[in-house]
């Protein structure tokens, strides 16, 4: 299964010309190694208000590009770090992180396509 739903994907970005498509991948791409470490840090030191708000953004940002099954972790983690679930996010962080690999590697191909 893709981790991205190209046909939702499509809809989103359909009026945007390829160069802002493009830019706004490469700013997820840019930034993706930072929001993970970011999220590892915070449950690493169980500071899980910043876990929280880090889940937040990482969700929104996810949400851009039709991913629904890393939104869905993305958005568990953030429920688990509000309610203090250190179990949970044990659990659902490297599906997270998993997803949103695949999310990247998807995005990446994508790019590569259009450069043609």
């Amino acid at each position: 299964m893709a981790a991205i739903d190209w046909e939702q994907f499509n809809d989103n970005f359909q009026y945007y010309d390829n160069d802002i498509v493009k830019e706004v991948i490469y700013i997820f791409i840019n930034e993706y190694d930072s929001r993970i470490s970011n999220l590892q840090k915070d449950i690493e030191k169980k500071d899980y208000e910043n876990l929280s708000f880090h889940a937040h953004s990482f969700k929104s940002v996810i949400g851009n590009y039709m991913a629904p099954t890393a939104y869905e972790f993305a958005r568990k983690l953030e429920e688990s770090a509000k309610n203090n679930n250190e179990e949970e996010i044990i659990r659902i962080f490297p599906e997270l992180k998993s997803s949103t690999e695949e999310l990247l590697f998807e995005l990446k191909n994508y790019l590569q396509n259009l450069e043609k």
